[in-house]
């Protein structure tokens, strides 16, 4: 895998340099889009800021096997219409300032996944070694709600401001109802129970989706995975754009469309994991060291990974 980094500082660029050649991809540096011409020709990913990212973009569009990928500083709208407008670049990762590095172990994550499309993320991935987790198998509506109450549970027991238990189980509420309401489908590919978002529903054993609460005492991360893979990218990235400028809420999918900027204002960072047919993976993660007042201004991160 050949890689390009645009970064203009010369201390990130090495160091995001270091995490793609420690996968063993070839990397390239340059610190000036003019510097780009002599190694962009056989690269598959380029890398910049999104203060390049026109650049980046134009370069995605001309070369159909070249990904981008965007790191920022600012909050996400700016990056997201480059994920709106152009295909192949499916990944923002938020970083503290101009002057350091997206995370380590995200920019880690990304590049072993190019190197191994097919590879599987384990939960561990996300967290330090020793982490506690909590799993919960939901069948019905009823499961939902006694789901989002041991959520709230194990939160709570971190000691943390009551804001966090109520923001995550909000978040989980609005994922679950996603997985409950909007992914099952008929043996027609029709939706089964997408019309009625109030309705009890009680789902059949191929069709329930499992919920896994984990912390490390640093980073707190939700996960819920449904057995059907329908997510759509445009969904994802469209449906945030709109959100974030205030739009009209979106209801292609049974629901009030307000569900992924729930997403993005309670979380650090979101993965959208989609295998086609076979399920549909949402990770969300939160980092407890940071304040609520931090989080709402922070840099987020963006990734959506599609397999068929």
């Amino acid at each position: 895998m050949q890689v390009v980094i645009l970064e203009r500082n010369k201390l990130v660029g090495r160091k995001v340099a270091r995490l793609f050649a420690s996968v063993g991809a070839t990397v390239a540096v340059v610190e000036d889009p003019a510097q780009i011409a002599p190694v962009i020709g056989d690269a598959d990913v380029i890398c910049s800021d999104t203060f390049d990212a026109d650049f980046v973009a134009e370069q995605v569009r001309a070369q159909k096997k070249l990904r981008g990928v965007l790191w920022t500083a600012e909050p996400m709208k700016r990056s997201l219409r480059h994920l709106v407008e152009t295909t192949r670049i499916d990944h923002v990762l938020g970083r503290r300032d101009f002057e350091s590095p997206p995370r380590a172990w995200e920019v880690l994550m990304v590049a072993r996944r190019f190197m191994s499309p097919n590879a599987t993320v384990p939960l561990s991935a996300y967290l330090d070694w020793g982490f506690s987790t909590l799993e919960l198998g939901v069948a019905s509506t009823a499961d939902r709600d006694q789901a989002v109450v041991r959520i709230g549970e194990f939160i709570t027991a971190l000691a943390v401001p009551r804001r966090i238990v109520d923001m995550f189980g909000e978040l989980a509420h609005e994922l679950l109802m996603n997985a409950i309401y909007d992914a099952p489908i008929d043996a027609h590919g029709r939706a089964k129970y997408a019309g009625d978002r109030k309705a009890d529903v009680r789902l059949a054993d191929e069709e329930r989706p499992s919920v896994k609460l984990a912390c490390d005492g640093s980073k707190l991360v939700l996960q819920i995975r449904d057995p059907f893979g329908r997510l759509e990218r445009s969904h994802v990235v469209d449906g945030l754009a709109r959100g974030l400028a205030g739009g009209e809420q979106d209801r292609t999918h049974g629901g009030a469309g307000l569900g992924l900027l729930v997403c993005h204002n309670s979380t650090s960072a979101m993965f959208f994991d989609v295998a086609r047919g076979r399920h549909t993976e949402v990770t969300a993660l939160f980092e407890l060291d940071m304040n609520l007042r931090e989080l709402r201004t922070q840099a987020k991160s963006l990734h959506f990974w599609s397999s068929t």
